[in-house]
């Protein structure tokens, strides 16, 4: 399917609506309380995420074909899994201090940066015979 790239105009339309968190060139990125919203509707009310989308004010032209109801059922399978998106970089324990770190992760850095050590052992030879030719 091929992404669609909004104009300027309608990227000004969609970011005048409450529910929507963010746009980009081909993208809506909606907030969380209207995630929840349809979801819910959907359940107890047993509207349609198309027409909970219409009551919303999601403009006709991004509310076609199955975008509603595709669009919910991965909000649904995201909630189920009580997993929300994440962002950025994942997280890591390397940058806590070793004095507040658990014995089990102090265990688990330790084979971590052993794991380490044998791949840049085996990257050198690799390095100098690539230096070499």
């Amino acid at each position: 399917m091929k992404r669609r790239i909004f104009t300027e105009e309608e990227r000004l339309e969609l970011e005048k609506n409450p529910n929507i968190l963010k746009v980009l060139n081909s993208n809506v990125e909606f907030c969380e309380e209207f995630k929840s919203r349809v979801i819910r509707e959907h359940d107890e009310e047993g509207k349609s995420a198309k027409q909970i989308f219409a009551e919303a004010g999601i403009p006709d032209w991004l509310n076609s074909g199955d975008y509603a109801k595709d669009n919910m059922k991965r909000w649904r399978r995201i909630s189920k899994r009580k997993d929300t998106p994440k962002r950025g970089r994942p997280t890591s324990n390397m940058n806590k201090p070793i004095s507040e770190m658990s014995l089990e992760e102090l265990r688990r850095r330790v084979a971590y940066l052993e794991l380490e050590n044998e791949f840049l052992k085996k990257l050198e030879p690799l390095e100098q015979y690539k230096n070499k030719n």
